[in-house]
């Protein structure tokens, strides 16, 4: 895919079908979004077991729609939005009374929003798109599946799938190049921590919540034991739930969220909070 010339992001042409491809910038890995089918045209054809229930899955509901307005979070506590020109939300202050123009695009846009700009930090589109988990999907997908990431035929590389998990649920760590707390243009397929530096030990702080500490510790297992077990060993991404645990209380890492006294389902109560978030 040749170069293109930096331009902030616009508006796309309006499409009955909204079947579009986005033409952001050239495909490096922190330099200019790249070419990306948008959610609309996959769910054309994913329309069966992904699209019927796509809605209410928190990975579409990072940001969306109440009432009149826009929300900010898939789960309470909430944070209201209103746009402010394309690709841009101003976020209602953690007081209740007031806006801010810049908190949302250098806090929150990275982990809540598809196709970040590096230069400008507007977003692409709002939630997370197809693209933000399956990366830069070919055209001829349909014929090899394995092309595309989290398929059934694509190859399970461990650290590539914590990068693609940790862009966003991997929190308090920072861009070596933005120096913001997300990923600089991440895209599935590179390495999260070439440019995003994080500090492994808080997998033992025992003052991170245990939510927080065991993605640190299986990212640990991972990057520094060899471990193959991922996020998707565990949790299915188009669903809301956690019922591919086939390794419940098999190792230290499952006793982060699980019991070891009671019964196997038995969920350790605990309330995550984030200085990052401000709840």
């Amino acid at each position: 895919m040749g170069s293109h010339a930096a331009s902030p992001l616009r508006p796309l042409a309006p499409s009955p079908a909204r079947l579009t491809i986005l033409l952001l910038g050239a495909v490096t890995a922190y330099a200019q979004v790249p070419k990306y089918v948008t959610g609309d045209e996959c769910l054309f054809c994913h329309r069966v077991a992904v699209a019927d229930t796509w809605e209410q899955n928190p990975h579409a509901r990072t940001v969306h729609p109440q009432g009149d307005g826009m929300i900010l979070g898939a789960h309470e506590p909430y944070r209201q939005l209103k746009p402010d020109g394309y690709g841009k939300y101003d976020i209602l202050s953690a007081d209740g009374k007031t806006w801010d123009k810049d908190k949302f695009a250098l806090r929150c846009a990275g982990c809540h929003t598809t196709a970040v700009d590096p230069k400008t930090h507007a977003f692409s589109s709002p939630a997370l798109d197809c693209y933000t988990c399956h990366g830069v999907v070919p055209e001829n997908h349909g014929t090899d599946t394995s092309l595309v990431w989290f398929s059934k035929k694509h190859p399970k590389d461990a650290k590539l799938i914590i990068s693609i998990c940790g862009q966003c649920h991997l929190r308090g760590g920072e861009s070596k190049s933005s120096v913001l707390p997300y990923p600089n243009n991440f895209t599935a397929g590179a390495n999260l921590f070439d440019d995003f530096k994080v500090e492994l030990a808080k997998a033992d702080d025992p003052d991170l919540n245990p939510g927080d500490r065991h993605i640190y510790r299986n990212v640990r297992d991972v990057i520094e034991h060899d471990s193959d077990v991922t996020c998707i060993s565990c949790h299915k991404i188009h669903g809301d739930t956690a019922n591919k645990h086939r390794l419940v209380l098999s190792g230290p890492i499952c006793l982060d969220c699980h019991n070891a006294q009671g019964p196997k389902k038995a969920v350790i109560k605990y309330t995550v909070h984030s200085k990052l978030c401000e709840y």
